[in-house]
């Protein structure tokens, strides 16, 4: 009996231990559930820290905009306005996922110009940037790279912030609306290209989505395609922003036909009223998928004869003169990159380009024919390079220039990048501050009926402050006398 009554007992004391046990778990999980928040405080997501600064950037967009009359701050200096009230911080202009200690970065975020606090309440307003200071744009500034590709912060008019995934980045909204026939190419006067088959709808779609990050409207102004148009075929060629292909570090450096429907010009556009495409080509900047120049070969070409060829209408040509209107042409492409065009005009000149990309730099050759059947002279041309789609080279202004004949150079705004352009036969180093661009304008020699000659052009980038020693380097590489 008392064998019984031990084992009782054992059991008494294993069921009062395992019930000890049971309320202590119970004690611990009402504490943790009760002070869990404060013990251990959740981590945050490196895209809501990041949603968090957008959102206060936008509630002081919005106070300044009480404070100053119902507008925005200027786009060219935001980032200075907005950091002068006290609820700014210069932390709240990064994000964190992107900033790297030792880099100078002081922003990642961009205002888009085209939003006014009487816009649409789903019109971006502040979105996701690489750095800078100031930025100002549409979705060619946007980047997702801050979260791994996956997507980014957005401000709306309204003052939501959302985070916008990568496959969902296309149907945001840029500019309002306009009522209008879209194959009138909006804000483009009519000078749009409609392709004439699948094949070139799809060459120049892939263009202006994937590297010209292009808006729908800039897309229609430039095509002439409707809306129902424009989306039936991006679906049906599956193209969007985020499905763009890598490219290797060892190919040259990227050089597509620019496609128009966005002035590549930021001022003095009275001066360049109907740009036309065939002479113009974006080459990318090494530093950045999203950057690139606008070079236009030739902008204008001069003679004996007057202005013998320009590129966009501001003053009368030699043919505007006469009543002649010179054919819409386009460039010839080629699988490793290269570009060429010719153009014979009226009286049998006839001008041609090539581009050829490396992965150093792109060379370019003008050349000429005289046709006629009188002596030529006075040829000089002028060929632009034009900065607008640069990140950090789109400041207004020659400061940032340095002109050593046949060398020109703009330097970006932390003085560390520079572009760089040189022309054989240079007669005018020279910078239009307004535009912004820079030129090494050539002189042809005078030519005899019958007579052609060729002028070898170079285009690169440089990360450094060596600037002198680059243009030595380069000049070592023998561009002139290269085919």
């Amino acid at each position: 009996m008392s064998e019984i009554f031990v084992e009782k007992l054992h059991h008494v004391k294993t069921f009062s231990f395992l019930r000890f046990i049971v309320g202590v778990l119970v004690v611990l999980v009402i504490v943790f559930v009760l002070l869990g928040p404060w013990l251990f405080p959740p981590r945050r997501l490196p895209h809501i820290l990041c949603a968090e600064n957008v959102k206060i950037l936008g509630k002081v967009l919005h106070i300044y905009a009480r404070d100053y009359n119902n507008v925005y701050p200027p786009p060219e200096k935001w980032c200075d306005l907005l950091i002068m009230y006290p609820e700014m911080k210069p932390g709240q202009f990064i994000c964190r996922s992107a900033f790297q200690e030792g880099n100078r970065e002081r922003c990642h975020y961009a205002i888009n110009p085209n939003c006014e606090p009487n816009s649409p309440n789903d019109m971006v307003l502040l979105f996701e940037t690489k750095g800078g200071w100031n930025q100002a744009g549409g979705p060619e500034l946007l980047t997702t790279e801050n979260h791994k590709g996956e997507g980014c912060n957005v401000l709306f008019n309204d003052g939501r912030v959302e985070f916008v995934k990568a496959e969902q980045l296309g149907e945001l909204k840029w500019e309002v609306e306009k009522e209008q026939n879209p194959r009138a190419g909006a804000g483009d006067s009519g000078n749009f290209r409609r392709p004439g088959s699948d094949e070139e709808l799809h060459y120049w779609l892939k263009n202006m989505v994937w590297y010209h990050r292009f808006t729908n409207e800039e897309i229609e102004a430039a095509t002439g395609l409707t809306e129902g148009e424009l989306v039936a075929s991006l679906k049906k060629f599956d193209i969007r922003p985020d499905n763009r292909p890598a490219r290797d570090d060892n190919e040259p450096l990227l050089v597509l036909p620019y496609p128009g429907g966005r002035h590549p010009r930021i001022g003095f556009l009275e001066g360049a009223i109907d740009p036309q495409r065939e002479t113009k080509f974006s080459v990318f900047t090494p530093w950045s998928r999203d950057s690139y120049v606008v070079v236009d070969l030739p902008e204008a070409i001069w003679s004996n004869l007057g202005l013998t060829y320009l590129a966009h209408t501001h003053i009368d040509t030699i043919w505007t003169k006469q009543g002649i209107e010179l054919k819409k042409l386009e460039w010839n492409h080629y699988p490793d990159g290269r570009l060429d065009i010719e153009r014979k005009l009226p009286n049998g000149i006839v001008f041609g380009v090539k581009v050829r990309p490396a992965r150093e730099a792109v060379q370019m050759e003008l050349w000429l024919l005289n046709g006629t059947e009188e002596l030529l002279t006075g040829l000089r041309v002028q060929i632009c390079v034009m900065t607008k789609m640069a990140v950090d080279f789109e400041q207004q202004m020659n400061d940032n220039k340095i002109f050593t004949n046949p060398y020109v150079a703009c330097k970006s705004s932390d003085g560390k990048r520079w572009i760089i352009t040189a022309w054989e036969g240079c007669h005018r180093p020279w910078g239009n501050e307004n535009c912004p661009c820079f030129h090494s304008d050539p002189k042809f020699p005078d030519l005899r009926p019958g007579q052609m000659h060729r002028l070898r052009g170079w285009l690169s980038f440089y990360e450094g402050t060596g600037i002198e020693a680059e243009f030595e380097r380069i000049e070592k590489t023998g561009w002139r006398k290269q085919p």
